[in-house]
């Protein structure tokens, strides 16, 4: 159940036929509005709070990349699981309308939430290189995922939006390389692959306004260009795995560093109470 106290009113969306097998042909869906806006300047002002290090629920986030004492003005800022840090962030990326959406697209019967991150690409923010969301999940068991990426600014091309490459999601897994974070070429490893595959690419740029969204299977690849703008491009984004994932009993590397710190003994069972579920066919979702 949708707790009552709740401010960040999710729109739910109705999927038809015509919108589940575009996603199936490019492998992202965009919508123009899905998350009401009336309460976005309590999420700047959340942002600023976050990236300032103050966090409203005592708890660090489990990856802080930037910090306003000591980050650089001209990157991308990102925080990894803001959920367990800020209550706003956790309303919005545990909400059973997008777990809902993601297990429709994929196809599968519930959804829990692996991760979060919190973007703010500045004034002049540098790129993010082109990448698979799912080739850093493989220390999950079934290798594969979906993302609900969600602007709380107007976003367009020349503001560093995300770009999609459509149909890439057929092209398999590739295990991720190079640098992530403001690379001088930030479609070196997606040309790359493709020229290995032969296969042409078709970029979509998401401009959608603010409170739109956009869900991605975890192998489309994708990445953002420079914001060449004299305006802010923030965004809240949902990484969902299905519901009845599990740790991988023997990958240890990558990001499998960080979050395998919460497997139990004995068992591979993700816990929900870092992993929570958002959204089941039968009903259950994980009280948050």
């Amino acid at each position: 159940m949708i707790k009552d106290d709740k401010i960040f009113v999710m729109i739910e969306i109705s999927l038809n036929e015509d919108q589940k097998k575009d996603f199936q042909k490019n492998g992202f869906l965009i919508i123009e509005s899905f998350l009401e806006t009336t309460h976005f300047e309590r999420l700047y002002e959340r942002f600023q709070s976050l990236f300032n290090g103050n966090f409203e629920t005592g708890i660090e986030p489990d990856e802080w990349n930037w910090k306003f004492e000591s980050g650089p003005k001209d990157v991308t800022r990102q925080i990894c699981n803001a959920w367990k840090s800020d209550n706003s962030i956790k309303e919005i990326v545990c909400n059973e309308f997008l777990g809902k959406a993601c297990a429709e697209l994929m196809g599968w019967s519930g959804s829990r939430l692996l991760q979060d991150n919190v973007l703010w690409k500045p004034p002049g923010g540098k790129t993010l290189a082109y990448h698979q969301d799912a080739a850093y999940d493989d220390w999950i068991v079934p290798q594969t995922m979906m993302t609900c990426w969600m602007p709380i600014d107007n976003v367009d091309k020349e503001k560093g939006t995300l770009e999609y490459v459509k149909g890439s999601h057929l092209w398999g897994l590739s295990p991720p390389k190079g640098q992530f974070h403001s690379p001088k070429d930030y479609k070196k490893e997606l040309n790359e692959y493709a020229s290995k595959l032969n296969k042409e690419i078709q970029i979509q740029y998401v401009e959608v306004p603010a409170g739109g969204a956009a869900f991605h299977h975890g192998y489309t690849w994708h990445g953002s260009g420079i914001n060449n703008t004299n305006s802010n491009r923030r965004a809240i984004v949902a990484h969902c795995v299905p519901s009845d994932s599990k740790f991988h009993p023997t990958n240890t590397g990558g990001t499998a560093r960080i979050y395998k710190k919460y497997k139990k003994l004995e068992t591979d069972e993700l816990d929900e109470s870092f992993f929570p579920i958002i959204w089941t066919k039968g009903g259950y979702r994980t009280n948050v």
